[in-house]
């Protein structure tokens, strides 16, 4: 065997170790939005006020919106973590920190118990939730990106992403399997709290981390250099960032828009809407949800190895221009009331976001310097999400309630999205740190 074959078998059983290790741990943080996209109904009916199930709904996605805003705290917490003390140490703890809130949501008392006390715990136990996803999903992104050589940057990075998905298909797979196991009073009395105390698990997940991996070569070289400057000549970390890096800051945000408003749309937003406004039951609605998860995974693998072939930003470019023009026209099939329908209109859309999302952490790692890689590509990916895809799910809903309009709005905020990240798209220069 060749010296460069045996090269990429090393570098593979390498990564096979750093994937699988980061995907558990990521996959477990984000189950939790699973399960509670999946339950949006019930712990609606249970925290909030009864009366008007609308008014209930909103507030439910507010409260998950809550977590999100709280993000960018987490982002700069564990990207100082991350660029100062170490890659590793920062997903450790975010781990421990999503698990163990997610886990105690499955305790929480409900309105009829402690009245307003119910949607406050909720809350902030989200916002909690929150701060670890501040540093969790951009400290997997980093961590995958610095260990993969120059040519896979998007073949292995786009794990990331997968994991994310993958925590969706594992909670929408517990959620319906929990769904057809229980009748609905037992549903809304105790099986929901299952799937939030499994998330337990994700501790042991974090133990392993700790123990069995290293943080990247990249980083703990530039750690050196670093080392070796003197601390009079040394810039606080977030000054030098925004004094230096603010165009990367801006283009990364940019480029994220549709990440941010595209992502919870499909994965938080069609559960009720198929409930809601197509007219679906719920076993129909997590069907729908679970068979698309399951393919939105495997179009992220197969948008990271293709990306790396035909070109990150060309690739990007076609995929968010493709997802603005079509997306009208597969909300007008999902909605027409035909389970199949439903399954090829979403799974279009999530096709043609797979294949832009697959290379968004390639893209983003490689617009800022390794030293300030970490809190930088958190401040600018959380406060994205924070700004464009926080209330996404809220606002679609509320612009459906006041118009009466099941498919143009929804079709809006995917077109506004596509239409800023490919401005953005075309300003970045493939390679280049900001």
């Amino acid at each position: 065997m060749s010296n460069k074959n045996t090269d990429k078998v090393s570098e593979f059983e390498k990564m096979k170790k750093v994937i699988m290790s980061c995907v558990a741990g990521n996959a477990l943080e984000w189950y939790d939005f699973a399960i509670y996209g999946c339950f949006t109904t019930i712990i609606s009916k249970l925290f909030f006020p009864p009366g008007d199930e609308f008014a209930q709904l909103i507030a439910t996605l507010g409260a998950f919106a809550a977590g999100l805003i709280a993000r960018p705290i987490g982002a700069i917490m564990f990207g100082y973590i991350g660029d100062v003390v170490g890659r590793k140490k920062a997903i450790v703890i975010s781990i421990y920190m999503m698990a163990i809130p997610t886990a105690l949501m499955g305790f929480l008392p409900t309105y009829a118990q402690i009245g307003g006390w119910a949607g406050a715990s909720l809350i902030l136990a989200r916002i909690v939730q929150g701060l670890a996803l501040g540093g969790g999903f951009t400290g997997t992104i980093v961590f995958l990106y610095e260990h993969s050589s120059a040519d896979k940057k998007a073949t292995y990075s786009c794990w990331a992403p997968f994991s994310l998905v993958s925590g969706f298909v594992l909670g929408t797979f517990v959620a319906a399997c929990i769904t057809f196991l229980c009748t609905e009073q037992q549903l809304e009395s105790y099986g929901w709290r299952i799937a939030f105390i499994l998330s337990f698990i994700g501790t042991f997940v974090a133990e392993y981390v700790k123990n069995k991996l290293e943080d990247p070569k990249e980083f703990l070289e530039t750690q050196k250099k670093e080392e070796a400057v003197p601390a009079a000549k040394k810039e606080g970390l977030l000054g030098n960032l925004f004094k230096n890096h603010w165009k990367g800051l801006t283009l990364i945000t940019m480029t994220d828009v549709l990440t941010a408003c595209g992502y919870f749309l499909l994965s938080v937003f069609f559960m009720p809407y198929f409930e809601k406004c197509v007219g679906f039951g719920r076993q129909d609605a997590i069907v729908i949800q679970s068979i698309n998860m399951v393919l939105f995974a495997a179009f992220i693998v197969f948008g990271g190895w293709t990306a790396d072939k035909v070109g990150r930003k060309r690739q990007m470019l076609i995929s968010t221009i493709l997802t603005g023009v079509l997306a009208y026209p597969a909300f007008i099939f999902l909605s027409s009331g035909v389970f199949i329908n439903a399954v090829l209109g979403q799974m279009l859309l999530i096709f043609l976001f797979s294949m832009y999302w697959s290379v968004i952490p390639a893209a983003i790692c490689s617009m800022l310097p390794t030293k300030v890689r970490l809190i930088g590509v958190s401040i600018a990916h959380n406060f994205a999400m924070a700004a464009f895809g926080a209330y996404a799910p809220t606002l679609a809903f509320w612009m459906i309630e006041h118009t009466g309009n099941n498919t143009v709005i929804p079709w809006v905020l995917f077109a506004v999205s596509s239409a800023l990240t490919t401005i953005a798209l075309f300003a970045w220069k493939e390679g280049k740190n900001y």
